[in-house]
């Protein structure tokens, strides 16, 4: 649950927390002025300058007094000295509006539930309707003018069309899945044209996450030989930038040859280093009477109404000392014999190297052959999971290929074991936001002491091998990436118990040899 949500946010956010700063400003005039229903909703903001700006999107007419489901969609509001005056507008339609596109001298473009492009060129004062640009007609959710008559719109089921005359005619062109470069079920809804773009004789086209490019005058669609999530245009510098993985841009001239690649810091926060320092030697005063374990797995209960409920299945265990030799016990499991003992955990917990901050991870990070193991394992899943999403359009042009042979050569730990890799792919994945949440799987250890004081170890904040652990005692709390932790932990449970699989590195291995792949992308120019 928590990894689904991660991946939507790391999607969404960057974009998100980027527009918003600019655009809040607008809206919040905009409100001052008319008083926007809860179900108006305004998404296409159309700029020239900082003084004429066009707000549409799902709007009603609030201008007479029917009932909401009466009221026209034909709707949007303009104004000229930058927000200080608004004024309502009409356009010839009934639509919610779902794009748009702008051109110097007052021209735009935009389109959406009616399935017509509404034109004006007059900076929004009147407009014209053009008509559908598909066959069979289709919403447009793209749009894109090369200038006042030629153009290029994308539908939300597989439309793709170009026109010479400023959409008094079109001619239909293949997409992607029309030429079999990656397909979705016929139920399924993937088929969309996010965005298309058009740069000299070159198309773009993000369908559904796969990007593409294309000759204008020979529709050929082509991936490019590194993975890419989006593009932009620059239209007054000829230049298109490619949105790679991890932040990574690749900024290329109109003919796909390669200008300067960069790294962008895309994340709204990273992983500081925790101050709080622990000293357990109050604890070891006396000797370790008790060990116990809970590990709490969430598992899926039943669907409801936008969502999901899940159940907690929660199993113990304890250790027992029988004459200097520590068993574990735990319900319907057999009883285990282990290879450490209380001095074991009492040396740990009192190495001076105990605290181990993120930026310092790879000196203390080694893999054993038990994660090796998992990670082809989890390769093996991933395959299996790339295989399925084949089959109705999930697999983007954004991940990398399993066949690079990076992949291959995970025995190589040198390689990919590096700090610059490690730090990466944990603030990745870092979201302060959500770490108090509910529903997290997770494993706690509690030690006590003859003298009544406990020491808590869990792994709630953990995203990979089950780092970093939180150590509590008393009424403090520490962070640390200190791995041998897991192994300690690893040595303790039966590979059978909740959560065993988080003690692993085969999901941590995979992501810094996609880290280390990142690194070493070289952009070639297909064109």
């Amino acid at each position: 649950m928590k990894k689904l949500i991660v991946l939507i946010l790391l999607t969404t956010i960057p974009n998100l927390l980027k527009a918003q700063n600019s655009e809040d400003s607008i809206l919040t005039s905009l409100k001052k002025s008319f008083a926007l229903t809860k179900f108006d909703r305004p998404t296409e903001i159309i700029k020239f300058n900082n003084d004429t700006i066009l707000v549409a999107g799902f709007l009603t007419d609030l201008s007479n007094k029917k009932p909401r489901y009466e009221k026209k969609k034909n709707i949007l509001y303009k104004t000229s000295d930058g927000g200080k005056k608004w004024k309502l507008i009409t356009f010839k339609g009934d639509a919610w509006i779902h794009c748009s596109y702008q051109k110097e001298g007052g021209k735009i473009w935009m389109s959406g539930s009616d399935n017509h492009i509404h034109y004006s060129n007059d900076y929004g004062e009147n407009w014209s309707k053009k008509k559908n640009p598909f066959k069979p007609i289709n919403w447009v959710s793209s749009i894109h003018m090369i200038d006042s008559l030629n153009g290029i719109a994308g539908g939300l089921s597989n439309g793709l069309a170009t026109t010479d005359d400023n959409w008094k005619t079109t001619k239909q062109i293949e997409t992607p899945i029309n030429q079999g470069k990656f397909k979705i079920l016929k139920q399924s809804a993937r088929g969309k044209v996010n965005k298309i773009a058009v740069i000299d004789s070159i198309i773009l086209i993000n369908q559904n996450g796969y990007i593409f490019y294309s000759k204008f005058n020979k529709i050929n669609w082509r991936k490019f030989n590194i993975p890419v999530s989006n593009f932009s245009i620059n239209e007054k510098k000829n230049e298109i930038t490619l949105n790679s993985r991890n932040g990574k841009l690749f900024v290329l001239d109109k003919k796909l040859n390669l200008i300067k690649e960069s790294q962008e810091d895309y994340l709204w926060e990273t992983i500081k280093s925790d101050s709080t320092k622990l000293s357990l030697q109050s604890f070891f005063e006396s000797e370790i009477s008790s060990i116990s374990v809970t590990s709490t797995k969430w598992l899926f209960d039943k669907q409801v109404h936008m969502g999901a409920i899940y159940k907690s299945d929660i199993q113990k265990g304890k250790i027992v000392d029988k004459k200097g030799v520590l068993i574990f016990k735990s319900k319907n499991l057999d009883k285990r014999s282990l290879e450490i003992s209380k001095d074991n955990i009492q040396a740990l917990l009192q190495d001076k190297n105990f605290k181990v901050e993120l930026a310092d991870l790879s000196k203390h990070l080694t893999f054993t052959t038990n994660d090796l193991k998992d990670y082809e394992t989890f390769i093996e899943e991933v395959k299996k999971e790339r295989a399925e999403k084949e089959n109705w359009g999930g697999n983007v042009t954004s991940q990398i290929e399993l066949t690079n042979p990076e992949f291959r050569d995970f025995q190589n730990q040198k390689s990919y074991l590096k700090q610059n890799y490690v730090s990466s792919v944990f603030n990745q994945v870092y979201l302060p936001f959500l770490l108090g949440q509910e529903e997290i799987d997770f494993i706690e250890l509690r030690i006590e002491s003859n003298n009544g004081k406990e020491i808590l170890i869990d792994n709630k904040k953990s995203e990979f091998y089950s780092l970093p652990w939180t150590i509590t005692y008393g009424n403090k709390s520490m962070n640390t990436y200190n791995p041998k932790i897991t192994e300690l932990v690893r040595r303790i449970l039966p590979t059978e118990f909740n959560n065993y699989e988080k003690l692993l590195g085969g999901e941590l291995i995979f992501k810094m040899i996609e880290e280390e792949i990142i690194d070493n992308l070289e952009y070639k120019n297909g064109y």
